[in-house]
């Protein structure tokens, strides 16, 4: 008897060791693959300011600092989906259902962006781009790449959730690879084409991802039929609230890439691209970190004020803050070292913008932390009462100052909004705290 528990005590360790390594394996090779994504990132702006004109180049920014925007047509699938299949209201049937579903309305959607200048239109102001430009038509086919690539995001969570998490990070890694590849070879051109470079960038997203989009509807078509168990309507609500969500969130970050457009010439676009983008590699950091750091927590923790979470708190707050103070070091002594220079040929690096880009960045630390402790435990109404004063203070203070003082307007209007909402968001955690230890009943939120 003592011999048979022995065997299961060993057995058991042995399923939970091989569990917390795989977990480990998971989160390097996706922190991996973002890191990649961040580098490829970086080498596309080095590239297409090197080979392309200003104009040419800027319109490329604009369409990657777009993406935030772009993303919101993942519709809210991907965490309805893992949550109806988690709790068992979905079966496979109805995930390959709503991939192949989702999948089918961004191809339309794409080919509608293709052929007619409405939708991209109103990303690009008339009196910097004319429809009949060749800046105009680069712009279309990658918004329409990047709207197609939403359905990534579906297929990734789905992965994860089917404990497939590595092969989905290996599809990252993978089109990050064919990315740097394809600029790397495209960089030596003697006749580049603004074209091109947003196909050999962007199109690996799609084409990469292709081949498990087939199989979904190979499954759905020709595998063993299975009935469905969960219905449309039920899976379009809660689709529709996480949707809402990430539009608030995104709506006001992503603005400064609108008011870019409308207020930045091309060699203003250059170098607001390059101050932004720099700190995305500290974006990827801490962002990984307070997502793992609070990827156990649940409503009842975060309103009691564990002092561990406080904790996690303040060490995702340093850990973000010292990775963007290290960012902007880094590229200060490097533009003093001329090196950017000698990479594009061109002065692309603006020091008061950076300045003004590292100032809204460390903002940021403090209400990305804020906001991914809060969504990870579950409390959803106090950020979409942020999201409401990010977008409302946040798009008249862009309106105010984009004009009259270009990019670094921009960088410090957002940073202003930040600073105001992070207060805001501090203020009703800690009526979060108070109200849950000055009753005995559940808060309701």
């Amino acid at each position: 008897m003592e011999a048979k528990d022995s065997r299961l005590v060993t057995t058991w360790n042995n399923t939970l060791s091989h569990q917390h390594k795989q977990s480990v394996i998971f989160v390097l090779t996706n922190l991996g693959g973002k890191s990649i994504a961040a580098l490829a990132q970086l080498y596309a702006i080095f590239v297409f300011s090197k080979i392309h004109t200003p104009a040419e180049a800027s319109v490329i920014f604009l369409l990657l600092g777009y993406a935030i925007w772009f993303q919101v047509l993942e519709l809210g699938l991907s965490q309805t989906l893992q949550n109806r299949f988690n709790s068992r209201k979905s079966g496979a049937p109805d995930v390959r259902l709503m991939i192949l579903v989702h999948y089918a309305l961004v191809l339309a959607l794409a080919a509608f962006i293709v052929a007619s200048p409405l939708l991209p239109r109103l990303f690009l102001p008339a009196d910097h781009y004319a429809v009949d430009s060749i800046e105009f038509r680069a712009f279309s086919i990658g918004m329409a790449l990047m709207i197609i690539a939403t359905s990534n995001v579906i297929l990734q969570r789905m992965l994860v959730v089917l404990n497939k998490g590595l092969a989905g990070n290996t599809l990252l890694i993978l089109q990050s690879l064919a990315s740097l590849a394809g600029l790397a070879l495209y960089a030596h051109t003697a006749h580049p084409d603004v074209v091109v470079s947003v196909l050999i960038y962007i199109a690996p997203q799609v084409v990469i991802n292709l081949p498990l989009v087939l199989n979904v509807a190979r499954k759905m078509l020709l595998g063993r039929k299975r009935p469905r168990k969960d219905s449309l309507r039920a899976i379009c609500h809660d689709a529709f609230a996480f949707w809402t969500l990430n539009v608030l969130s995104a709506v006001f970050l992503g603005a400064d890439y609108y008011f870019s457009a409308h207020y930045l010439s091309s060699e203003q676009i250059v170098s607001y691209h390059f101050a932004t983008r720099f700190f995305f590699l500290s974006f990827v950091i801490y962002y990984a970190f307070v997502q793992h750091q609070s990827r156990r927590l649940t409503p009842d923790a975060v309103r009691g004020g564990a002092p561990a979470i406080l904790k996690m708190i303040r060490s995702s707050a340093i850990v973000g803050l010292a990775s963007v103070a290290c960012i902007y070091v880094a590229v200060i002594v490097l533009d003093d070292m001329h090196v950017f220079e000698r990479l594009t040929s061109k002065n692309v690096i603006d020091h008061p913008l950076m300045l003004a880009a590292f100032i809204y960045f460390a903002v940021r630390v403090l209400r990305d932390v804020g906001v991914v402790t809060l969504s990870s435990a579950g409390i959803k109404s106090v950020p979409y009462k942020v999201y409401a004063l990010e977008i409302a203070l946040g798009f008249t203070l862009l309106t105010l100052t984009a004009r009259k003082f270009g990019g670094v307007g921009i960088l410090l209007s957002m940073a202003a909004t930040c600073l105001v909402s992070t207060a805001l968001l501090f203020y009703l955690f800690k009526k979060l705290i108070s109200e849950h230890m000055n009753t005995s009943s559940p808060v309701t939120i």
